[in-house]
C-alpha cells in the first residue's frame, strides 16, 4: 500500500476542493466552501504582516489607557498562533463579502481582522459589554478609520432579533459566533443568525470542541440536526490557549423560502394554516407570501412579521396580477433553496422536510411532488388523480415545486420575454408549465418526483374555469413551439 505524507494529502484535498469551488462559482455563484479559507489563507503574508502592526497598535492604544494585553488578548489573535487569524481573514477577504456580522466585540480583536481583510465591508458587532471601559474604548478607536462599524449593546440573544427587526434588508455574508460560551448562549446565538444569513454565507465558530466548550458544540449541533447548517471543516491549534484547546470550525446555514402567491381572501385561513407550518420549520428562513391586485386587503398585509423564533413573513404586493411574479428574481430572497406552493394546500413539517432533504442532496435540478401531467406539442395529458409517476409519458408535475433560486433569474431572462407575455395573456395561467419547461431546457434534466404529503383543498380559484383542460391544450402545445423543447419523462426520487 502507498501511505501519503500530510503534506501531500493535504495537496491533494486541496485541489479537489477548488475543482468544487470552480464548478459551484461556474454554475450556482455559490462560493464552493471546502477548504477555501485555506487555499486564500496560503498567500495571505501581506495581510498577515498587515494584521500583525494593526493589531500592535490596537493592543498598544488598549495597555497606554490601563489595560493588560494578556487579559484582553482576544481568542482569535493570540500574538503566538495566526493560523485561525489567516483562516478567518481568508473568509472575510473576497469581493463578494459586502457584510460581515459577528456576536462577541469585547477587546474588538476579530473586528481588526476583519477590517484589516476586508476594508470594504460593513461590520455589525453586538457584545454585552462584560467589561464596559475596555469595549468603548476598542470601539471608539476602531471607529475612528472604520466608518461603518456598528456596536450595538446587550445580551446578544435578545439583541440579534431586535436588530433583524429593526433592519430587514441586513443579510451578513460572513457570520462570526464569538459570544457567551456557556448555557443556553451559543445555540440561541446560532438559531437566530440563521434569521440574518445572506446565500450564500459563511459561518466561523470559534472554540468549537466537545469538551472544553460543550456548550459551543451543542449549539452547533442542534442546527445540523434540524437540517439548517453543515460543518464544512474543524480547524485546530497546536497550542492550548488559557488553558482550553484551540479549535474552531467553518460553516454555512442551509436554508429555504417559502413563496406563495394569492389574490382571494377566500383563501386566507388556507394561507394562515401554511404560514403556521412554514414560518415554525426550523429551516425555513423567510416565507414571502405575494398579493396580487390593484388593492391589498389589510387583512393580508397584516400577516407581515419579523423573525423571533420563526421565519420572517414578507408581504410583497403585486398591482399586476400575474402568477410570474412568484419567479421574480427580485423578490426577497436570501436563500439557495425556494419552495413555491399554492395558497390552498394543507402542508406539514415533514412535507417540507421531503422536499427540502431531496434538494440538499442535489440542488441542481426541479423537484415536484404534484400529480403526473404530459405537457407535449399534442396537448396537455390528464386524469383524474394523476398519471403514473414513472411512466414515460409523464413528464410534467403540478406545481409543488421547489428549486435553486438561480432558476428564477433563468425564467426572467430577457430571449424568454414571449413565453412570459403569453402565460399572462393565456386564461389558464400556465406559468407551472412555462416554468418548469424554461427550467428543464436550462438544465437538460427532467424533473423528479418527491413523495412528500400534502392535501390539496381544491378550492375555487383558477383551476375550476369550465375550459380549463382546452386552455391548458393550447397551452402546452403553444410552450413546447416557442421553446422548441419537450420536457423529458419525469424522473422517480425520495425524501
Amino acid at each position: 500500500p502507498i501511505r501519503l505524507n500530510e503534506r501531500f494529502a493535504h495537496w491533494m484535498a486541496t485541489e479537489f476542493d477548488l475543482l468544487y469551488e470552480k464548478e459551484q462559482t461556474e454554475v450556482w455563484g455559490n462560493m464552493g466552501y471546502y477548504w477555501i479559507g485555506r487555499k486564500h489563507a496560503l498567500p495571505m503574508s501581506h495581510y498577515v504582516s498587515q494584521l500583525r502592526a494593526k493589531m500592535d497598535d490596537h493592543a498598544s492604544r488598549l495597555s497606554n489607557a490601563g489595560w493588560d494585553e494578556r487579559k484582553v488578548w482576544g481568542n482569535i489573535y493570540n500574538g503566538r498562533d495566526l493560523e485561525q487569524s489567516r483562516e478567518y481573514m481568508a473568509y472575510a477577504r473576497p469581493s463578494r463579502v459586502k457584510t460581515i456580522c459577528e456576536v462577541g466585540f469585547a477587546g474588538g480583536h476579530s473586528t481588526v481582522a476583519y477590517a484589516t481583510a476586508n476594508p470594504d465591508a460593513t461590520i455589525y458587532s453586538f457584545d454585552d459589554f462584560g467589561k464596559r471601559e475596555l469595549t468603548q474604548l476598542a470601539y471608539d478607536a476602531l471607529k475612528k478609520t472604520k466608518l461603518d462599524l456598528y456596536l450595538r449593546e446587550g445580551d446578544s440573544t435578545v439583541e440579534l432579533p431586535k436588530f433583524s427587526a429593526a433592519h430587514p434588508d441586513v443579510y451578513c455574508d460572513v457570520i462570526s459566533v464569538d459570544g457567551a460560551h456557556h448555557a443556553h448562549y451559543p445555540d440561541v446565538d446560532l438559531d437566530n443568525f440563521k434569521y440574518l444569513a445572506n446565500y450564500p454565507n459563511v459561518v466561523l465558530i470559534d472554540d468549537y470542541h466537545s469538551k472544553d466548550w460543550p456548550a459551543v458544540y451543542e449549539g452547533v449541533a442542534n442546527r445540523m440536526k434540524e437540517g439548517s447548517m453543515k460543518i464544512r471543516h474543524v480547524s485546530a491549534s497546536s497550542i492550548i490557549f488559557r488553558g482550553k484547546q484551540k479549535q474552531w470550525a467553518i460553516g454555512e446555514y442551509t436554508l429555504l423560502t417559502v413563496v406563495v402567491a394569492t389574490m382571494q381572501l377566500e383563501r386566507l385561513e388556507s394561507l394562515r394554516e401554511i404560514l403556521k407550518v412554514t414560518t415554525h420549520h426550523p429551516a425555513v428562513q423567510h416565507v414571502v407570501v405575494i398579493w396580487n391586485g390593484e388593492e391589498m386587503p389589510a387583512e393580508v398585509y397584516q400577516l407581515e412579521r419579523p423573525p423571533n423564533k420563526s421565519a420572517r413573513v414578507t408581504v410583497v404586493h403585486q398591482k399586476v396580477n400575474s402568477l410570474n411574479n412568484r419567479y421574480d428574481p427580485l423578490l426577497p430572497i436570501h436563500t439557495g433553496a425556494v419552495m413555491v406552493v399554492d395558497d390552498d394546500l394543507v402542508i406539514s413539517k415533514e412535507t417540507i422536510d421531503c422536499a427540502f432533504g431531496a434538494w440538499k442532496r442535489d440542488p441542481s435540478r426541479l423537484y415536484s411532488f404534484g400529480e403526473g401531467r404530459s405537457v407535449t406539442s399534442s396537448g396537455y395529458g390528464y386524469k383524474p388523480g394523476g398519471l403514473p409517476i414513472g411512466d414515460d409519458g409523464t413528464n410534467f408535475l403540478l406545481p409543488r415545486m421547489i428549486f435553486h433560486r438561480k432558476f428564477m433569474s433563468v425564467y426572467f431572462e430577457s430571449h424568454n420575454q414571449e413565453v412570459r407575455d403569453y402565460v399572462d395573456s393565456q386564461e389558464a395561467h400556465c406559468d407551472d408549465i412555462a416554468f418548469a419547461s424554461v427550467v428543464t431546457k436550462y438544465t437538460r434534466k427532467s424533473i423528479k418526483h418527491i413523495p412528500a404529503p400534502y392535501e390539496d383543498m381544491a378550492k375555487k380559484g383558477l383551476g375550476w374555469n369550465d375550459n380549463r383542460v382546452e386552455l391548458r391544450n393550447e397551452c402546452a402545445k403553444n410552450i413546447v413551439a416557442l421553446l422548441d423543447w419537450t420536457m423529458p419523462a419525469v424522473e422517480v426520487g425520495q425524501c
